[in-house]
């Protein structure tokens, strides 16, 4: 069977939009859930601090990198993520 082109193929390289729209949307996902990824990362390493903290404030030597740590973690928390 022998095909022919009715019209011929654009050539500003709208041929190619649905495919360029569909790997847009897919870096957008795979961004958000990195977004999403690190802020859990951060949870958790906020949680594991203050469970250093508090054990180090218990026998009388407060770590002085551990407390700011949590504060800047807190901060980066207190943010809203960025819808991409």
């Amino acid at each position: 069977m022998i095909t022919t082109q009715r019209s011929r193929p654009a050539d500003d390289g709208s041929a190619m939009l649905p495919f360029s729209k569909l790997f847009e949307m897919e870096a957008q996902c795979a961004q958000q859930a990195e977004v999403l990824l690190q802020r859990k990362l951060l949870i958790r390493s906020f949680s594991l601090l203050q469970a250093f903290a508090a054990e180090a404030r218990s026998e009388n030597t407060p770590d002085a990198v551990a407390e700011e740590l949590m504060r800047d973690i807190s901060a980066a928390l207190d943010k809203q993520p960025t819808l991409i």
